[in-house]
């Protein structure tokens, strides 16, 4: 188990290196505005676009053994291909089309209603996750950044890209 963890946690960093490189890379312009609701927007016209659309970051906030990561990484490109950072050419797979709108719907809404402004959980140790978001301009949005252990929309969006 240590193994895996560390195997996951020295990706997520390699991934991070990834993400600084690729954050802009290639955007295409937009003329309209950059979140849109689901309803006006095509999966086609979303996947056209370049670059990274989720990036979530998980953290050990506990005391670890020198040889493991303490951060680890899986990014979400707008294509709807899972990687993680460093590692282009070897990602894990596609998303649905279901899930993919399901994961764009939600980075949308709490960038628009700024959903877990005031959320926060008291813990002491475990892992804390950041929800980082780009939107279609390339524009960056943390939609959350903390420990999770409570709350059941952020967890089905790490079941849903995790998952796959």
């Amino acid at each position: 188990m240590k193994r895996i963890i560390a195997l996951l946690l020295t990706l997520v960093m390699l991934a991070g290196f990834a993400a600084c490189d690729r954050k802009h890379a290639d955007r295409k312009p937009r003329e309209d505005n950059p979140v849109e609701t689901e309803s006006k927007v095509s999966i086609d016209r979303l996947k056209s676009y370049d670059g990274p659309m989720l990036v979530i970051t998980s953290t050990i906030q506990a005391p670890i053994p020198d040889d493991v990561e303490r951060e680890s990484s899986l990014i979400l490109y707008y294509d709807g291909s899972l990687c993680y950072p460093g590692y282009p050419n070897e990602c894990l797979g596609m998303l649905t089309d279901e899930d993919y709108m399901t994961v764009y719907s939600f980075c949308v809404e709490t960038v628009r209603n700024d959903t877990f402004a005031d959320y926060y959980e008291e813990v002491c140790d475990g892992q804390t996750y950041r929800f980082l978001f780009y939107d279609e301009d390339g524009e960056e949005h943390v939609l959350y950044d903390g420990y999770i252990y409570q709350n059941d929309e952020l967890n089905s969006i790490l079941d849903i890209v995790y998952g796959n």
